[in-house]
């Protein structure tokens, strides 16, 4: 299992996440991404969220290991 995050800081407000990957991501009324859950159990979705964080122009997006 794996931890989604996005640090709103760092989010620049591209959409890119959210474009990727509607079902992993949304976006905010302010437009930032934020995940549509934080936990993911499948490792298609870990995959796909790190590739949204491999290309996450604000480095925003963190895929954390929760073991």
């Amino acid at each position: 299992m794996a931890v989604l995050r996005v640090d709103p800081k760092a989010c620049v407000a591209s959409g890119l996440c959210a474009a990727m990957h509607p079902a992993l991501f949304r976006l905010t009324e302010e437009g930032l991404g934020e995940p549509v859950r934080g936990k993911l159990t499948e490792a298609d979705d870990v995959e796909s969220a790190e590739d949204v964080a491999a290309c996450c122009p604000g480095a925003a997006v963190a895929v954390l290991d929760s073991a």
